[in-house]
């Protein structure tokens, strides 16, 4: 198998992360599988890494054909992993060095029973949903990805003023938030951004999508989940005239004229899962639901 493996980009990277990024390297070709790496990142890595891998794995400059996706950081990697392999259908496999890892959910320790599993092709697939935003003007500016594995979230720009938010499913009107901002979730966003603002957790292949105001005005909004193949349409009212809008943590400035449609992407993301582990391990895991506090603190 070959596998295209994509890491941190970020320059205060800890040395320990470097290991674990040579560690998940050295497993790979340990059994039998085939690595490459883009240029970009090998040049993020220390010389003594470059060293050891030079020789023995192959420098693209664009995402080759391969027959799976490594990202080896943390949830935010994952994203960034998910936005470069696109609509290309290659798995993506998350192997988490960072802190809580809902996305990249394979803990380093297990990197190298987890590589052998992938090799002997004894792993599952999971289907996740992503969104689509678009807007009734010329947008993105270049560079700018339209599509989110996680979220879409309209933001306020300024320090004080709330925005207004007019929301609309399928043409009919729902209601017009008063709040700081507005996320629209998948599944998958679900224990993310969407989550620490009181959203609903669905199982990641649910089909639907959370909308969740954020510090609305009126105190009875709720989170809102609806069918997965609705288009949800926002038109927003600000006193700065501005807005933020944020796809999977990437923002840009969008003037209040700008109408926003948001629906299911017309394609899905391949994430490799190990045999036997759940959604709802990783919830006890990751949440420590079921886990009795009290016992903790005596």
């Amino acid at each position: 198998m070959k596998f295209a493996l994509f890491g941190s980009m970020f320059p205060d990277r800890t040395a320990k992360a470097e290991e674990q990024i040579l560690g998940v390297c050295e497993s790979i070709l340990r059994h039998g599988g085939k690595l490459c790496l883009t240029e970009n990142f090998f040049l993020t890595l220390p010389l003594y890494i470059k060293q050891k891998l030079e020789n023995v794995c192959e420098l693209v400059e664009v995402l080759p054909k391969v027959d799976m996706a490594v990202s080896v950081g943390g949830d935010g990697t994952f994203l960034r992993t998910a936005t470069t392999v696109g609509n290309t259908g290659i798995p993506v496999l998350g192997i988490n060095t960072g802190r809580l890892g809902f996305l990249a959910a394979i803990n380093y320790s297990d990197v190298d029973e987890t590589l052998k599993e992938v090799m002997d092709r004894n792993y599952r697939e999971e289907e996740r949903t992503l969104l689509k935003m678009s807007t009734d003007e010329t947008f993105p500016p270049e560079h700018f990805n339209t599509n989110a594995l996680n979220e879409i979230a309209l933001l306020k720009q300024d320090t004080a003023s709330m925005l207004s938010i007019h929301a609309y499913i399928n043409n009919d009107y729902l209601t017009s938030y008063q709040a700081d901002g507005l996320i629209i979730s998948t599944p998958t966003g679900s224990t993310a951004y969407s989550l620490s603002i009181g959203g609903s957790i669905l199982s990641p292949t649910t089909p639907s999508i959370i909308l969740s105001a954020i510090a609305p005005h009126n105190l009875t909004s709720r989170s809102l989940v609806v069918d997965d193949s609705s288009i949800i349409s926002l038109k927003v009212e600000s006193r700065s005239h501005t807005f933020l809008v944020s796809v999977d943590g990437q923002s840009r400035v969008l003037d209040e004229t700008v109408s926003i449609q948001i629906r299911k992407a017309d394609y899905t993301l391949r994430v490799v899962k190990r045999v036997g582990r759940t959604f709802y391990e990783t919830l006890r895991d990751k949440l420590m639901w079921g886990a009795d506090v009290r016992k903790q603190q005596k």
